[in-house]
C-alpha cells in the first residue's frame, strides 16, 4: 500500500463524523440548553476555528503534515468525547472549544499533504481525481453513520459521541502510516520562520491575477452554505416541513449520497463544464431556488440536499485553484487562512442569519440571504480575472 491514495483513501473514510452530524444540536436540546445558548456555542466554535486557523496551519508547516493530521484526530476525539460528558454550557463550550481546535489542525494540512504526496510520486495531475474519491469515500460513511447515528441516539443520548471519539483514534493510527513529503524533510532557512514570511507568501498567492474575487465568491457561497445547515433541523422538522425527528438522520443520509456521487465525478465536471462555467451557473442556481422557499417550501428537502453536492464540488475546485497557485512548504498556511476567511463568513451569516429568522422566520431568512448572495457573488465574477479558473500547470 505504497500509493498515497490508498491512504488518503482509508484516511477519507475513518475522517467522518457522521454519527453525530444529526443529533449533536439535539443533545445541547436535552441538556436544557435554550436557542440562545445554542446559537452562542456555535458563534463560539466559529470564533475558535477563525482564531486558530492561522496558528495551526503555520504548527502544520513547521511539524510536517502528518504530525498536525495527527495531533487533529486525537484533540477532535478529546472535544467529542467531551460532549458525552457535558450537562452545561461551560462544558459544552469547552468540548466546543477543543473540536474547534482540533479541526483547525486538519483545515489545509490534509489538502496539502496529498498535492505533495502526489507530486512526488509524479501524480500531481491526479489531483481532483484522488481528492474528490476520498471526499466521496468520507461522504459514503458520513450517510451511513448518520443513519446509524439517529438511531444509536434514539437508545443513549451519548453512545454516537463516544463512538466517534473511537473512530477518530483510528483515523490517527492510519495517518501514522503516511509517506513523508517534502513539507516533512524540508530544511526551512531560518528566515521563514517569521511571520513577515507568511505574509510575503499570502501577497505572493493573492496577488496573482483572479485569485482575491475567486476566493472572495467561493467564501461567500461558504457563508450562505453554513447558515443554511444551522437552520436545516428547524426548518424541516417545524412547520415548515414537518419531517419526523427519527427521519433525520435519514435527511442526511442523502444529503451525503448525493454530495459523494457529485464529489466521484468533479473531475469528469472539471473537464466536461469547466470551472467558470460552474461558478456561473451552479450556486446562483442554489441560491435562486433559495429566493423561492417562502412561498414553495416544498422545495427545503431538494434545496439542502443540492446544496450539500454543489458545495462539495466547489470545495474541491477552490482548493485546486489555491493549490496550484502556492509554494509547497506553505500550502497548509495559505489553505487555512483561506478557511479562516470562510470562517469569518460563517459567523457573520450566522449572526445575521439568527437576527432575519428571529424577525421574519428561517426561510425567509433564507430567502434574503440567498438573494444577497446573487447579487455579491454576480459582481464578484464580473470582476474576476478568468484565468484564475485554469490550472496553472496548463498555462
Amino acid at each position: 500500500m505504497r500509493d498515497p491514495r490508498w491512504r488518503y483513501y482509508l484516511y477519507s473514510l475513518t475522517e467522518t463524523q457522521g454519527l453525530i452530524a444529526p443529533v449533536w444540536v439535539l443533545l445541547l436540546q436535552a441538556r436544557g440548553l435554550s436557542y440562545s445558548e445554542i446559537g452562542f456555542l456555535g458563534a463560539l466554535y466559529w470564533a475558535v476555528l477563525v482564531s486558530a486557523e492561522i496558528p495551526t496551519g503555520y504548527i502544520g508547516d513547521r511539524l510536517g503534515y502528518r504530525r498536525s493530521l495527527f495531533l487533529s484526530a486525537l484533540v477532535t476525539a478529546v472535544g467529542v468525547g467531551g460532549l458525552a460528558l457535558s450537562h452545561t454550557i461551560v462544558p459544552f463550550a469547552l468540548a466546543l472549544g477543543t473540536w474547534a481546535i482540533g479541526r483547525t489542525f486538519r483545515s489545509g494540512t490534509a489538502d496539502a499533504w496529498l498535492y505533495s504526496a502526489l507530486a512526488n510520486s509524479g501524480a500531481v495531475d491526479a489531483y481532483t481525481t484522488v481528492h474528490g474519491r476520498g471526499q466521496a469515500i468520507k461522504l459514503a460513511a458520513t450517510a451511513a453513520t448518520a443513519v446509524l447515528g439517529s438511531i444509536v441516539y434514539s437508545q443513549s443520548l451519548t453512545a454516537p459521541f463516544l463512538l466517534t471519539a473511537l473512530l477518530l483514534g483510528g483515523n490517527a493510527a492510519i495517518v501514522l502510516s503516511f509517506p513523508s513529503t517534502a513539507n516533512m524533510k524540508r530544511s526551512f532557512p531560518e528566515e521563514s520562520t517569521r511571520l513577515e514570511t507568511t505574509w510575503q507568501e499570502l501577497k505572493q498567492v493573492f496577488t496573482q491575477p483572479g485569485v482575491r474575487g475567486f476566493v472572495s465568491y467561493t467564501v461567500l457561497l461558504f457563508g450562505l452554505v453554513e447558515v443554511t445547515r444551522t437552520f436545516v433541523q428547524p426548518i424541516v422538522v417545524g412547520d415548515q416541513v414537518g419531517l419526523p425527528v427519527i427521519a433525520v438522520g435519514v435527511l442526511y443520509a442523502s444529503f451525503n449520497i448525493v454530495a459523494a456521487g457529485a464529489s466521484a465525478v468533479t473531475d469528469q465536471i472539471e473537464r466536461i463544464i469547466g470551472l467558470h462555467r460552474w461558478f456561473r451557473i451552479a450556486p446562483i442556481l442554489l441560491a435562486a431556488s433559495f429566493v423561492l422557499l417562502p412561498i414553495l417550501p416544498v422545495l427545503a428537502v431538494p434545496s439542502f440536499i443540492s446544496m450539500e453536492a454543489i458545495w462539495r464540488v466547489s470545495q474541491t475546485f477552490q482548493s485546486g485553484v489555491i493549490n496550484g497557485r502556492t509554494r509547497d512548504h506553505r500550502r497548509a498556511t495559505i489553505l487555512s487562512v483561506v478557511s479562516m476567511a470562510g470562517g469569518v463568513a460563517a459567523i457573520v451569516f450566522r449572526v445575521v442569519g439568527g437576527v432575519l429568522a428571529d424577525l421574519f422566520g428561517p426561510l425567509i431568512m433564507l430567502a434574503a440571504l440567498a438573494l444577497a448572495f446573487i447579487v455579491g457573488g454576480r459582481v464578484l465574477l464580473v470582476v474576476t480575472q478568468q484565468g484564475v479558473f485554469e490550472s496553472p500547470r496548463k498555462k
